[in-house]
């Protein structure tokens, strides 16, 4: 009997309360049109506020997405280690096999010479960086092909040294098809692809794969009076980059190729390359200051919108009296003040959207030149959902306040004025 009870009263119950909250539904969108010029006054502070909070989130994540492209396309992905070969040693070969026992999962060559010249047509292009790498290389960086291809394992079987040139160069070079590099004496090269100039190396540049028909440059190089020191980046599990752990590691095998184990540090260094964690660190300060700058602002538009409010329902309290001695629920005046200070706030937050959406992409139209081709401005679908979630919670705070300040107001008293 109890439950039948129970049963009666909950279907009595939730029609009332659904009645009440349409009513109040109502009354808000109809005072909101009503109040044009307050609604205005009320988006003001909002739409500066969700529009901070939106360009952090929105500047948060342009901010990582450069930086990784940046770390990865200066020294490598996460987490890469560059080791320094400081001397010749008896076996290379081994030395090569044992970086990747040490931990390394990809391992290529990455060795900046200076001394071999690049000419195009007999013409002798100046100031070209010039490095000479595996093929693995593209592996362990970010390296955007624009034209032709990197290199291949089929590329060790070419009679002439294989290259593959930034964009810089190509435009200097102009014929990519007679290519000769060299110290002494010039050789014959091919060009088997062109790679995006990167916004952060926009100086000719020039890769040279690790060849049988390569080895002449090299020895030349070698054996000249200041010896070619060998560099490799080695890329290694995030979990396990540490380059001290990593160098006892290999310092453990150094018999192997030749080296000491005592003093291994006098011919091998390991460093991180990558300035994946620096960055990191970097950021979240950054973020955690436009954060708070962000909520200094959108806490003045919630007091903006609170003080609205109050104001309004001082000036409807003959209107909400009406609405109270006509029959309206306590709760349909509730839901009424609080729907209005919250479709006022949502209102805001999407025009704070609307204007972040399009000042995105002026600033992508501007900056693009300048930043990597896969980086572009955008505002993420994070930064909307924050906004606008924001923008609603701001407006359920700001109208509570004036809603409880309606329902104590005095039915009589407000009929009198």
């Amino acid at each position: 009997m109890s439950r039948l009870l129970l049963a009666l009263r909950l279907r009595k119950v939730f029609p009332d309360v659904l009645r009440s909250i349409t009513a109040g539904l109502v009354l808000a969108f109809a005072g909101s049109r009503a109040n044009v010029a307050r609604t205005i006054l009320s988006c003001a502070g909002i739409v500066v506020g969700i529009g901070a909070l939106i360009t952090v989130v929105t500047a948060g994540d342009l901010g990582e997405r450069y930086a990784k492209a940046y770390s990865e396309s200066v020294a490598g992905r996460a987490a890469t280690f560059q080791v320094d070969l400081m001397a010749e040693l008896e076996d290379l070969e081994a030395f090569e096999a044992d970086l990747q026992r040490a931990g390394g999962t990809v391992v290529s060559l990455s060795t900046w010479i200076s001394g071999p010249v690049v000419r195009s047509g007999g013409t002798p292009v100046p100031d070209v960086a010039f490095a000479a790498v595996d093929a693995s290389l593209s592996d362990i960086r970010r390296l955007e092909i624009v034209q032709g291809r990197w290199f291949t394992e089929e590329d060790q079987e070419s009679l002439v040294p294989v290259l593959v040139v930034n964009e810089e160069l190509a435009g200097l070079l102009g014929d990519v098809t007679d290519v000769e590099i060299g110290t002494r004496r010039w050789l014959s090269a091919r060009v088997v692809g062109v790679v995006e100039t990167s916004a952060f190396e926009s100086y000719p540049q020039l890769y040279l794969l690790r060849s049988p028909a390569s080895e002449e440059l090299m020895s030349s190089l070698s054996s000249s009076e200041e010896p070619l020191m060998l560099s490799y980046s080695v890329l290694v599990p995030p979990t396990d980059a540490d380059p001290d752990s990593f160098l006892y590691r290999l310092a453990s095998a150094s018999w192997r190729w030749g080296a000491p184990t005592e003093n291994i540090d006098e011919f091998v260094s390991v460093w991180r390359s990558d300035d994946s964690e620096a960055v990191d660190e970097m950021l979240g300060y950054l973020s955690m200051g436009l954060l708070g700058v962000a909520s200094i602002t959108l806490l003045t538009g919630l007091l903006g919108v609170l003080n609205v409010g109050l104001v309004t329902v001082r000036e409807r309290r003959r209107e909400l009296a009406t609405y109270r001695a006509l029959g309206a629920s306590s709760l349909t005046l509730f839901v009424a003040v609080v729907t209005e200070a919250v479709v006022v706030s949502v209102v805001a937050g999407a025009i704070a959207l609307t204007l972040c959406l399009a000042g995105a992409w002026v600033v992508d139209v501007l900056a693009s030149p300048y930043l990597p081709s896969d980086v572009s401005v955008f505002v993420p679908p994070e930064a909307a959902l924050v906004g606008l979630a924001s923008a609603a919670f701001v407006g359920l705070l700001a109208g509570i306040i004036p809603a409880w300040r309606a329902l104590r107001a005095s039915v009589v008293a407000g009929l009198r004025e």
